[in-house]
């Protein structure tokens, strides 16, 4: 995602992220700070703390994450034996953005399926416990997640994909994530489909789902799972930022389908499909009905393609033709339970004082960028081309 407009809170945030990122692998603040104008020493590996160690004095000052932690053993990490300072270059590559996470996914991973709509009920704010790890599973624990794995053991390269997950996310969500930074989430990777379909009562077809109340998400790990995992971790990540307030579903879902496809470079067949289908027949749900749609659950699958291709362009669009700050403003209009097209304008100013301008101003911009060839060559590329 660009980084433009989020100013000097991103720069913020890429600091918090790398300090939290050497707290993790084992390194002291107080040792980082030192060891910016002291000669690198070594360090006793008797006074070493194990990252274990370091998660659990952490974890006291996340408040919700300690609270909701089931009593559960969890087999603690190898400790170290040396403290070394990360070469300057490891250190700038440990913020690099979405692009590597679709590195590491398959190239021929794209989603083909509407997504099963997360679960957001309207007491979200109020957060309860997660249950101890169903039979047939093996736990694991970051600084950023306590994740159940069906048969197989968590591995240091899961933890290590996650946290990428993580970080990437904090940043390409500035400045939701300073202001309200996610607590401990659980992650249920499953091995099958029918395991993952009896557990969450979801349709296998969906891959992946969340749930904002007790900040799980639950994921089929042979389905999709990077770009999956990216949208349900948006859930979870973006839709803190409103509580207690519950954000309108279409910009939710818009803003999780976003990043899932900058994450995997690539547009599910069902977006391509239904893009082309409204510019070529101007076949469309209104968007004062379409931001009114409290849930997909009466819609037929074609219905749900193009409310979901919807939602997702209408955020693309809005994120991407005028400035981010202008978004964020928006999003905190709705926050504080503005009406929509109020909230528009006081972000967006003139000509957006009404849904209706809104959804002819988007039509026109993305016809125009469908003429013009830049709309389905690149799902990086924003609607308007810019």
């Amino acid at each position: 995602m660009r980084k433009q407009g989020w100013g000097f809170l991103t720069v913020g945030a890429m600091c918090l992220a790398g300090l939290g990122a050497l707290v993790v692998h084992g390194l002291d603040i107080k040792d980082i700070l030192r060891n910016l104008t002291e000669e690198p020493k070594r360090v006793d590996s008797s006074k070493t703390q194990t990252t274990s160690t370091l998660i659990s004095q952490e974890d006291q000052y996340r408040g919700r994450a300690q609270e909701l932690q089931p009593d559960i053993s969890v087999p603690p990490l190898p400790a170290t034996t040396d403290t070394q300072e990360a070469p300057t270059s490891q250190i700038g590559n440990l913020i690099t953005g979405l692009e590597t996470i679709a590195s590491m996914a398959p190239a021929s991973e794209v989603e083909e399926h509407v997504p099963v709509e997360a679960y957001r009920p309207i007491n979200s704010a109020q957060k309860i416990r997660w249950l101890p790890p169903p039979p047939g599973f093996l736990t694991g624990e970051t600084f950023n997640y306590l994740i159940y794995r069906e048969k197989d053991s968590v591995t240091p390269k899961v933890k290590e994909v996650l946290d990428n997950i993580h970080g990437n996310l904090m940043l390409d969500l500035t400045p939701f994530t300073i202001v309200a930074k996610p607590g401990k989430i659980l992650v249920m990777l499953f091995n099958q489909k029918q395991s993952y379909m009896d557990y969450t009562k979801r349709p296998a077809w969906s891959g992946a789902s969340s749930d904002l109340q007790s900040d799980t998400m639950y994921v089929i790990e042979k389905i999709g799972f990077y770009s999956l995992t990216v949208h349900e971790l948006t859930h979870l990540y973006f839709d803190q930022y409103f509580l207690p307030t519950i954000s309108p579903l279409w910009l939710s879902e818009g803003m999780a389908v976003y990043m899932q496809i900058y994450a995997s470079k690539q547009k599910p067949a069902y977006i391509m499909r239904r893009l082309k289908q409204i510019l070529q027949t101007g076949q469309l749900i209104p968007f004062d009905e379409m931001m009114e749609v409290q849930t997909l659950e009466n819609y037929s699958t074609d219905q749900a393609e193009l409310w979901y291709t919807q939602a997702y362009s209408l955020v693309d669009y809005l994120l991407n033709t005028r400035s981010r700050d202008e978004f964020y403003k928006f999003c905190t209009e709705l926050k504080n339970k503005t009406p929509v097209y109020q909230a528009l304008y006081r972000a967006y100013g003139m000509p957006f004082n009404k849904v209706s301008t809104l959804q002819n101003v988007w039509l026109h911009d993305l016809q125009k960028a469908y003429r013009e060839g830049k709309m389905l060559a690149d799902a990086r590329q924003p609607v308007g081309g810019q």
